[in-house]
């Protein structure tokens, strides 16, 4: 297991969030502290938003991949969340990537 990033403070314990890769290329979100962990997409370019999900307190990642619009992930896709179509932040990134023409959008 090899430690890629630290991306956030855990809305846990204020300690660091930590992108971690494993041996088999998975990659996961974790507490060294607490434990608190979350899977990742296996693909695509991970970049932090600056934003935190309304619902987990997790931060939101975009994830890029070649010649596809670019995804939000906090703890799951942020498209599987219910409520996608009322989230603030993600509308919020959705029409700041659209004016500047950035992440396929």
């Amino acid at each position: 297991m090899r430690e890629i990033e630290e991306i956030c403070t855990c809305p846990n314990c204020d300690c660091s969030l930590i992108i971690f890769k494993t041996k088999n290329y998975k990659r996961f979100v974790k507490c060294e502290i607490c434990g608190m962990s979350y899977p990742l997409p296996k693909r695509g370019k991970i970049s932090n938003s600056a934003f935190l999900c309304p619902r987990k307190n997790v931060p939101i990642l975009i994830v890029e991949k070649p010649s596809q619009k670019a995804y939000f992930w906090a703890d799951m896709p942020c498209f599987t969340c219910v409520d996608t179509d009322n989230c603030e932040k993600t509308q919020e990134l959705i029409s700041e990537f659209t004016e500047l023409q950035v992440y396929g959008y």
